[in-house]
């Protein structure tokens, strides 16, 4: 997803920029949607280290996740579409800031990719082994009972 359809995603909601600018009150406690800062920090610490149980523990079944490299419907397409790029590079992921909501998070990331071999048909891009890719994206977490329902993420500066 590019950064005008985030923008508009974000928008779509009948937020005006105005109001987006305006810091809103936090609740004490867990947000409604059950997931709070930490969690989005353990659910990161558990991606790092290709804990495939530890971090798709965060999804629903029916998640829908949208990013540079594709869509995905399930928590099983999400899971198999990472088992197949942790075998081939190793990502890593830095959260830089973070906004957390009711039912909804948005994190500014840095992804760390190191190749581990060729990957042609790597879906943003050929990639050769050794090579290095640092993107910035913001990413944005919709949760719902505990378990993330959407995430979307858009990247806005790639080295």
């Amino acid at each position: 997803m590019d950064r005008r359809a985030f923008g508009a995603a974000v928008l779509s909601g009948g937020a005006s920029l105005a109001a987006l600018s305006q810091p809103a009150p936090m609740p004490c406690g867990r947000p409604k949607g059950g997931l709070g800062e930490q969690d989005l920090r353990d659910y990161i610490a558990a991606f790092n280290r290709s804990d495939f149980d530890g971090f798709s523990k965060y999804y629903a079944a029916d998640v829908k996740f949208e990013g540079r490299a594709g869509t995905f419907n399930s928590r099983d397409q999400v899971v198999a579409f990472y088992r197949e790029v942790k075998s081939r590079m190793v990502e890593t992921v830095t959260i830089k800031d973070l906004i957390v909501g009711e039912n909804d998070m948005v994190a500014n990331i840095v992804t760390n990719l190191l190749a581990l071999r060729d990957w042609a048909e790597f879906p943003t891009g050929p990639l050769k082994k050794g090579q290095i890719i640092i993107s910035e994206n913001f990413a944005w977490y919709e949760m719902k009972n505990a378990k993330f329902v959407h995430i979307r993420s858009a990247g806005y500066r790639r080295s």
